[in-house]
């Protein structure tokens, strides 16, 4: 081989694993494996069997962009409730 000539390595971003369903429970927040066994069922979220292996498992990269929206929808909804005019507390609005 060429010293000249490098091999390029995958960035470590890039590379993707698979996890055990009760791992991702875990990463999402979840007390048990059960819940993405719901989400796989609502189609939100992809279950994958690997060969010689009975368990179940989900790419990790899947859970990241899972965490990852739900900040941006939390970050969102927070935005919007400081933006709006809140009221004291009164009277409700069809009183007044």
């Amino acid at each position: 081989m060429d010293q000249n000539s490098e091999i390029s390595l995958p960035i470590l971003k890039d590379l993707d694993r698979f996890i055990k369903i009760s791992e991702a429970a875990d990463l999402l927040g979840y007390a048990n494996y059960q819940s993405i066994n719901h989400m796989h069922k609502r189609g939100l979220i992809d279950v994958y069997s690997l060969p010689h292996n009975k368990l179940k498992r989900v790419l990790l990269s899947d859970i990241t962009a899972i965490l990852e929206q739900s900040k941006s929808e939390e970050q969102n909804y927070f935005k919007k409730a400081l933006s709006k005019n809140k009221r004291g507390r009164g009277r409700p609005r069809k009183f007044n």
